[in-house]
């Protein structure tokens, strides 16, 4: 499954998470890719209900919580594999994704003994296209860390593929965005985005291969 979290539909993180569609199905036509996009779901973040902590409950897989991505949750706890995909807005992922991943990771945290339970392991993914250029990366680093911990910590740690200095609109005359030189932008996306593809690609031909492995 991907768990697309950017709100464009032509832009950078939905270039990035087509090249990895790809790479997964052209490894075997066994393989199977769920895009989800969740800009086109109605849904909230964890609302505390606290279904999955009551005692012999039946929601300690999956979210219990009635809405827009409940069996989204149910499909992604049994899925031989995710690739997690969003822009960075302020330092961090789009509030769509880190709603989902709260979603998902929360029920499978025992409130006993804080063991973590998840229905099975399997490998993972994380897509970032980012306005960033190369000297912030040394800091983005740790912020990914961050961001991937608990997907290591209940599935798998996942392979982190990044688009930086992106191109971010199609016309920049039209925008206040005088601190990011078009003809730079330009330059870097030709020298540069054909590649970025290009390592999407490669990773989701290698997690669909390591599906198909097991």
């Amino acid at each position: 499954m991907i768990i697309d979290g950017g709100p464009r539909k032509t832009m950078n993180t939905a270039a990035m998470v087509e090249a990895f569609r790809k790479g997964a199905i052209s490894a075997s036509e066994e393989i199977e890719v769920k895009h989800i996009r969740l800009y086109d779901v109605d849904y909230k973040g964890c609302v505390s209900c606290l279904a999955c902590k009551v005692k012999g409950s039946k929601f300690t897989d999956f979210c219990a919580h009635k809405d827009g991505i409940t069996e989204i949750l149910k499909e992604a706890a049994y899925a031989d594999g995710i690739c997690f995909a969003s822009p960075i807005y302020f330092g961090d992922i789009t509030a769509q994704t880190k709603a989902f991943m709260e979603r998902l990771y929360f029920p499978w945290l025992s409130y006993n003994d804080y063991t973590l339970n998840a229905p099975k392991r399997m490998p993972t993914a994380f897509i970032y296209t980012m306005n960033a250029p190369e000297s912030y990366m040394p800091q983005m680093e740790a912020t990914f860390d961050s961001i991937e911990a608990m997907t290591t910590a209940f599935l798998q740690k996942p392979e982190r593929i990044k688009a930086i200095n992106t191109y971010q609109v199609k016309d920049y005359d039209r925008y206040n965005m005088a601190a990011f030189p078009k003809e730079e932008k330009q330059r870097w996306r030709e020298e540069h985005f054909e590649n970025d593809l290009l390592h999407a690609f490669e990773a989701g031909k290698r997690m669909a291969l390591q599906i198909l492995s097991v």
